[in-house]
C-alpha cells in the first residue's frame, strides 16, 4: 500500500506537466572550444578535480565502498585559426590510500568548428559531458573511467542540442587474446517551447557496445547491447531573485535490447519508468526521483537501476523489477570563477524490500587556462 502510494504520488506530481530534471552536473562539465578570442594563441590549461564519494550500500544489486582521490589534466592548446584548435596534454588520476598513480596516460585532441558543428577527433568531451541520464551513464564513472578517445560531432544550435560519439575503449592486434570494444551513442535534446518562464523539450538518447573481432583467439562470442531512452521534460522558471528560482519535472521510457547472437545476459530486453521532480533555490537543490525498471541493463550505467547484481561477493542474483525512491540533496559553491566545490546526499529506499540506504560525496573543480603567446 505504502509503495503504490509513493508511485502515484510521483506520477501525480509529473504528469500534469507532461513529462526536464536531470542531475545538475555542470560544476564537472568543462569545454573550451575554438573561437576568435583565442585564434592565434599558445594556452596552457590546468583542469583538476578532487572527490570523496562514499556508498553505503549493503543491498545485492550494488555494492558499498569509497572513492577518493584527485585528477588532473595539465595541457598545451594551440588555436592556428578561430575554428580549429589543437590540445596535447597528459592525464593523471591517483586514489588515496594506494601507492603511486591509478592511471597516467597522455591526452590529445583537434578540434575544428563549422558553423554550429563541433568536430573532435582524439580525447572526446564525454562521460557527464554527453548529459545522459544516470540510468545511461553512471555519475561515479567520472571518478574512475573518465576518459574516451575516438569521434565526436557537437550541434548548437537555439533550440536544439546534440552530441554524437564513438568510443574506441579496447584496440585488437591480430592473435590477441581479448576481443576489441567500441562504443558509442547519441544524446540530444529540442525545445518546443521557450517562452518567458517556461520551457518544455524532448530528450531523445541511444548507446550501443559492441565486444568482438575477427582476427583474436577468443572463443568469446560477439556481444551487442542497446539503450535507449525518449522523454519529455519541462522546468518554471519562479523567480531569479527569491528563494525558489525553478522547479523541473520529467519523465522518461527507458529501454533495454541485447542483440548478441548468442545471449550471454540474464535478460534480452527490459524497460524502465524514471520520472523525477527538481527544486531550485538560493541554496540547494533537492531532487527527487522514481525508477520502475523490468529486466533492464545497461552498460556503463548506474548499479543501482541495474536488474542484474554487480556486487563482487553477492553476485551472481538477479532483482528483474526494480522500484527505488531516490531524494537527492544538491548543495553548488562558486568560490570563485576557477574554483567550485559540490556537496551531495542521496538517501534511497527499495521499495520492493523497504531498505534504507545513502550516499554522499564532496567534489572539488578548479579549471583555468594561460596565454603564454599570440602569433601576430
Amino acid at each position: 500500500m505504502i509503495n503504490r502510494f509513493l508511485f502515484l504520488l510521483v506520477l501525480s506530481v509529473g504528469f500534469p506537466f507532461l513529462l526536464r530534471a536531470q542531475l545538475d552536473n555542470r560544476t564537472f562539465i568543462y569545454s573550451i572550444p575554438p573561437d576568435s578570442a583565442h585564434a592565434k594563441g599558445v594556452y596552457l590549461t590546468f583542469e583538476s578535480l578532487g572527490f570523496t564519494k562514499n556508498n553505503e550500500y549493503f543491498n545485492r544489486i550494488a555494492d558499498g565502498y569509497t572513492l577518493f582521490g584527485f585528477q588532473t589534466i595539465p595541457s598545451l592548446s594551440f588555436y592556428p585559426t578561430e575554428f580549429i584548435k589543437v590540445q596535447a596534454g597528459v592525464y593523471l588520476q591517483r586514489d588515496f590510500g594506494a601507492l603511486g598513480y591509478q592511471e597516467l596516460m597522455p591526452t590529445f585532441q583537434i578540434q575544428l568548428e563549422q558553423g554550429d558543428i563541433r568536430y573532435i577527433f582524439g580525447n572526446l568531451e564525454g562521460a557527464l559531458n554527453h548529459q545522459l541520464i544516470e540510468p545511461l551513464y553512471d555519475f561515479e564513472r567520472i571518478m574512475y573511467d573518465r576518459q574516451e578517445t575516438g569521434l565526436q560531432a557537437i550541434i548548437e544550435k537555439e533550440k536544439l542540442w546534440l552530441d554524437a560519439w564513438v568510443n574506441w575503449e579496447t584496440m585488437l592486434y591480430r592473435g590477441d587474446s581479448a576481443q576489441e570494444e567500441v562504443s558509442g551513442g547519441l544524446s540530444m535534446r529540442y525545445d518546443l517551447i521557450k517562452k518567458g518562464q517556461w520551457r518544455i523539450s524532448t530528450p531523445v538518447q541511444f548507446k550501443v557496445y559492441h565486444q568482438g573481432g575477427q582476427i583474436d583467439r577468443s572463443d568469446a562470442p560477439l556481444t551487442t547491447l542497446w539503450n535507449h531512452t525518449m522523454g519529455l521534460e519541462a522546468e518554471y522558471t519562479l523567480s531569479e531573485e527569491k528563494f525558489f528560482r525553478k522547479i523541473q519535472f520529467s519523465n522518461y521510457w527507458v529501454a533495454y535490447k541485447d542483440f548478441s547472437f548468442e545471449f550471454q545476459r540474464p535478460f534480452k530486453a527490459g524497460n524502465a519508468y524514471y520520472a523525477n521532480v527538481n527544486l531550485h533555490t538560493h541554496k540547494f537543490d533537492l531532487m527527487l526521483s522514481y525508477w520502475k525498471g523490468l529486466d533492464f541493463i545497461s552498460y556503463k550505467g548506474g548499479l543501482l537501476y541495474q536488474s542484474e547484481s554487480t556486487s563482487f561477493k553477492k553476485a551472481p542474483y538477479l532483482s528483474p523489477n526494480r522500484d527505488l525512491l531516490i531524494l537527492r540533496f544538491i548543495q553548488n559553491f562558486e568560490i570563485t570563477p576557477e574554483l567550485g566545490i559540490s556537496l551531495r546526499v542521496e538517501p534511497l529506499i527499495d521499495l520492493q524490500t523497504g531498505q534504507f540506504e545513502f550516499s554522499h560525496g564532496a567534489y572539488f573543480t578548479y579549471r583555468t587556462d594561460f596565454l603564454l603567446h599570440r602569433k601576430p
